[in-house]
């Protein structure tokens, strides 16, 4: 474990919190990168109960896209579940908080490896209350001239009735639109300042997988549209 965090960089490990009437989640979006090298890579959020009595809740993981060869498992703060578990209940107390873990499992260390993988969570009792969190793994590219950019671009509007704006995305060379079912939707070729329409999209949630030039995903983000 100490060689693994020796390696592993967390580009942005905390950017804003994901709230439900019930509960709340650390992140909204986690980036990580690490080495090939590594065959079990971590990332961290955490759930906190914000009712004054213990409740409920289930875990989904979606796994929007990944690598053929790789993996992804969830811990939650009982147990650590196999790839094959996709779905969990666990009980929090009242006001107590613990971890959510997503390990990426890259056993044969295929380079540029990467996954795109959304953690639902709803409370049990009150089904409309649900957050999620965005994990997108990369593997590095140190061994060649390719350095992934910096995972600090801004999505605007969201939500949105049309079309979305980026800002900071220089780097970025390609949107890929995939559904919550791991569809590839649409696809744009970005330029900067571009308005990327979804007029043809039905209404609901998209994630963004932003691409650089060499056709590395360096940022997931997510975009709902009205």
């Amino acid at each position: 474990m100490k060689q693994l965090f020796s390696t592993l960089f967390v580009l942005l490990s905390a950017v804003g919190m994901a709230s439900a009437q019930s509960f709340s989640l650390a992140n909204t979006e986690v980036w990580t990168i690490a080495s090939q090298n590594q065959p079990d890579v971590e990332a961290h959020t955490s759930i906190m109960n914000l009712m004054n009595s213990p409740q409920t809740f289930r875990w989904e993981r979606i796994v929007i896209n990944m690598t053929p060869g790789c993996a992804s498992r969830v811990c939650d703060i009982n147990v650590c579940y196999i790839a094959s578990v996709s779905s969990k209940l666990f009980t929090l107390e009242a006001n107590a908080g613990g971890p959510l873990i997503l390990h990426f499992d890259n056993p044969d260390s295929i380079a540029g490896a990467n996954a795109i993988i959304r953690l639902k969570v709803t409370n049990a009792n009150l089904t409309t209350d649900t957050a999620s969190v965005v994990f997108l793994y990369t593997s590095d590219l140190s061994d060649t001239k390719d350095k992934l950019p910096a995972a600090n671009v801004k999505l605007f509007p969201n939500p949105t009735s049309d079309y979305f704006q980026l800002e900071n995305a220089e780097a970025v060379s390609r949107i890929r639109v995939f559904s919550l079912d791991g569809r590839n939707v649409a696809e744009f070729a970005a330029t900067p300042g571009q308005q990327y329409y979804l007029t043809d999209l039905p209404s609901g949630s998209y994630l963004l997988a932003l691409e650089d030039k060499a056709g590395q995903a360096f940022q997931a983000l997510e975009v709902v549209k009205k």
